[in-house]
């Protein structure tokens, strides 16, 4: 913001270090050291900021990662089947009585 109470005294400033001779480095490093990293538009790529920027791409591909292998895991194993069940080539018994009323009522909806 051009009018702001900070910029102007800031603006200020600059012009003084200019006079001075100072060059670009010169003064962003002047107001780093004033201010931290907070007075830049965008974090350094250095240190823990490099960190802090590669973070959450990091926790994606490794999030992704885990996925895929859990999801590759559960396709190649199969849940078992109960204890009690019978393997699915084998008939089950059933009931004929129930079988008998099953169809019945079958044919009284057509």
């Amino acid at each position: 913001m051009p009018t702001c109470g900070f910029s102007v005294p800031m603006r200020a400033e600059i012009d003084g270090m200019i006079r001075k001779g100072m060059n670009r480095a010169q003064i962003i490093a002047f107001y780093r050291h004033k201010y931290g990293e907070k007075v830049l538009s965008a974090p350094t790529a250095e240190g823990f900021n490099l960190l802090a920027w590669t973070m959450p791409f990091i926790a994606l591909v490794l999030g992704g990662g885990l996925m895929v292998l859990l999801v590759g895991r559960w396709r190649s194993n199969p849940p078992s089947a109960p204890s009690g069940s019978k393997p699915a080539g084998e008939p089950s018994s059933f009931d004929p009585e129930l079988r008998r009323r099953l169809e019945n009522e079958l044919k009284e909806r057509r």
